[in-house]
């Protein structure tokens, strides 16, 4: 089966986590699509696909929502997965976050849909972003909260479609 994972990262957290979820597909041939570099990948080359987007302030990127709503007709016929890297330690807000990542129609086609945190990387923000964190999070130093029991329960959920 190929499977494409299509994701957007803003400073390399999304792109960490799509790699872990890869390295986990042990029985697929995965593809890694960055939006960023691809803005519209070739959809029909693949038999499944895995969307993950980072959160930011509680929004998700709007390059994957675009992506998502031009391609939703193709992306919610093949097993799809959804997934959104963040920080955001309350368990109710993040299936918020994750419910608002997405389109409905694509989030009530997924056979998972996982928060799988994130991190703060403090060498890679611009100086606003910086105070921000500093402020809200009363943290300056990086911090990593990626959570591999949803990574593995993604990779699971979606090889049992």
């Amino acid at each position: 089966m190929k499977t494409a994972i299509i994701y957007i990262s803003k400073h390399g957290t999304t792109e960490k986590v799509a790699r872990m979820i890869a390295e986990k597909l042990s029985d697929s041939h995965v593809s890694l699509v960055d939006l960023n570099d691809n803005k519209m990948p070739d959809l029909t080359a693949f038999d499944a696909y895995i969307l993950g987007t980072p959160i930011y302030a509680g929004n998700p990127q709007k390059a994957m929502q675009h992506f998502c709503n031009k391609n939703a007709d193709v992306l919610t016929q093949k097993p799809l997965a959804l997934f959104v890297c963040g920080m955001e330690e309350n368990g109710d807000k993040q299936q918020q976050e994750l419910a608002n990542a997405f389109p409905e129609n694509v989030c009530q086609k997924a056979v998972s849909k996982q928060f799988l945190g994130g991190e703060f990387l403090f060498e890679k923000m611009n100086f606003f972003e910086k105070m921000i964190i500093k402020k809200i999070a009363k943290t300056d130093k990086n911090v990593s909260a990626i959570k591999e029991e949803n990574i593995d329960k993604l990779v699971s959920e979606f090889q049992q479609k």
